[in-house]
């Protein structure tokens, strides 16, 4: 825009101080009107181009960046889901462990209350007199 005011200022000062023909002045001032046009556009053309290159740099950085982030939360998603396989797993895997720790207790515990009652059947029956015994002393007792 500056360019277009000085050009214009330039020229007006020209026609001020100019020792020329009317004719001659008006051709200068065409010429150099027609000059700044072809620069003005030239100016645009090149702002264009530019502004073409920037939108479509700006088009691949945010494809870039969408590619970047999907690929990110991707792998997030992979990384989550193989983090809960393995605690389901361990899960199991403990699970299993406890299951068969329970189930070695209760033998165990049955093998020593087997145990136990085998001593204390073992032990009724030493106390107790022999049974032909009991018979015979029972019947001598009732006479």
């Amino acid at each position: 825009m500056s360019f277009i005011k000085g050009v214009l200022t330039g020229a007006a000062l020209g026609l001020l101080f100019a020792p020329k023909s009317g004719k001659e002045t008006r051709a200068d001032l065409r010429r150099k009107m027609d000059d700044s046009k072809k620069s003005a556009s030239n100016y645009a053309d090149k702002a264009k181009v530019r502004s073409g290159e920037m939108s479509q740099t700006a088009g691949e950085a945010t494809e870039n960046i969408k590619l970047t982030l999907s690929k990110t939360a991707k792998e997030l998603r992979e990384q989550l889901h193989r983090a809960s396989e393995e605690i389901k797993n361990e899960a199991r895997t403990l699970k299993d462990d406890v299951k068969e720790t329970a189930e070695d207790a209760y033998v165990d515990v049955a093998v020593e209350v087997e145990d136990a009652s085998e001593k204390i059947r073992k032990n009724v029956d030493d106390s107790t007199p022999n049974s032909s015994q009991a018979e015979t002393s029972q019947s001598t007792t009732h006479e």
